[in-house]
């Protein structure tokens, strides 16, 4: 575990986003039940802290030589860390919904990019990593070429790692599971 896993992990920690309740489980999209629920949306309130968390995405990108035309947020609560990120880099930024709209220009994919353009995901959290594969999906057949995603925190599912795997998904993680039981501890 690194020392940024742990220090991201304190910050969610501290701030809230973090709630244990191993006697009454959380119900997560997937379906599935754990004693841990991680609300990244709350980091939206606390600017220091989100600032710490912009950095780190920053310093990850530039220690993993990830290289992208744009970023593209993974709805909803992916959307404005890649905002963020995206002002900071000076970069265009897309959304991705979970799916197609079923009117208007019936778009999954949100903002102006040209096919072969290639985004860096950006996702809260990632858990069994179903969102994750319908946002790759539709990413890649809007014509964007995608092969990284950054989240916040990383529940360390199997899972996903199936799910990254079968897409060719490189995951980086500012935190995951196991730092967040350490600074809970």
């Amino acid at each position: 575990m690194s020392s940024i896993q742990l220090k991201i992990a304190k910050i969610l920690l501290e701030i809230g986003c973090v709630k244990f309740n191993p006697s009454h489980p959380f119900t997560y999209a997937s379906g599935l039940k754990g004693p841990i629920y991680c609300d990244n949306r709350l980091l939206l309130s606390y600017p220091k802290q989100r600032e710490l968390v912009v950095s780190a995405f920053l310093e990850l990108i530039k220690d993993k030589g990830i290289k992208f035309d744009s970023l593209a947020g993974i709805a909803t609560a992916g959307i404005p860390h890649a905002a963020f990120l995206a002002q900071s880099l000076s970069l265009p930024m897309q959304y991705i919904r979970s799916k197609a709209k079923e009117h208007g220009r019936r778009n999954q994919v949100e903002g102006d990019f040209k096919p072969g353009q290639k985004a860096l995901l950006v996702e809260d959290l990632i858990n069994q990593g179903s969102s994750l594969r319908e946002a790759v999906l539709g990413a890649r057949e809007s014509g964007l070429v995608v092969t990284d995603c950054l989240c916040i925190v990383d529940y360390q599912m199997e899972t996903s790692k199936l799910v990254a795997n079968e897409l060719g998904l490189e995951l980086h993680a500012l935190t995951n599971f196991e730092s967040l039981m350490q600074a809970a501890l």
